[in-house]
């Protein structure tokens, strides 16, 4: 192969860099290509690993703020509408579980737990949030979304949203788990 300008001869052949480049994909490019095939052949799978990352960098990024903005934080579970030792057990308890829970998505023998967790921290969440709305203790406790700056019926929707993504995750694990134990039991057969 010898180099004339912007061509490669090749074999009394003049082939353009650029086809050249497209005949010899670069490593990203393959990559690209693989998960392009991986996705078209398994979409469940890419699904729910993309579910399962969500919530894996939900709980990591909502844990850790709690955890940087501590003073703040418990500043403001302690104006929330119950006593104030409630509040104080909230500051501690909500970064810890928050931030286990992200990491509990990060094995894959944990993840389905960490689903079914998720999926009742949004209940009970939720069913704060609607008391809160409801003017349950005489008004909104108080504009503390520290998380995301939202009002509080944005924040039911995002945790309706979250608790939908926590059921198709629960729902696509058990028909995953099914079908590999299927295959399995059909190659022992064999």
């Amino acid at each position: 192969m010898e180099r004339s300008g912007k061509y490669i001869q090749n074999s009394e052949i003049a082939i353009s860099e650029e086809v050249q480049i497209m005949k010899t994909p670069s490593w990203l490019r393959r990559k690209f290509i693989y998960l392009a095939s991986y996705i078209k052949k398994h979409p469940q799978e890419f699904v729910l690993q993309l579910l399962t990352f969500a919530l894996l960098c939900l709980w990591i990024y909502v844990g850790s703020k709690k955890v940087f903005t501590y003073t703040e934080f418990r500043a403001s579970m302690i104006r929330q509408p119950f006593e104030d030792q409630y509040g104080v057990m909230l500051s501690y308890l909500l970064p810890a579980v928050e931030l286990a829970l992200g990491v509990l998505f990060i094995f894959e023998g944990t993840k389905r737990f960490g689903f079914w967790l998720t999926l009742l921290l949004m209940l009970v969440f939720s069913g704060y949030v609607i008391l809160a709305l409801r003017d349950t203790w005489g008004g909104i406790p108080c504009d503390c979304i520290l998380e995301f700056p939202i009002s509080w019926k944005a924040h039911l929707w995002v945790n309706g949203l979250i608790t939908i993504g926590c059921i198709v995750g629960l729902l696509l694990d058990r028909k995953i788990r099914i079908s590999h134990q299927r295959k399995l039991m059909m190659r022992l057969g064999s």
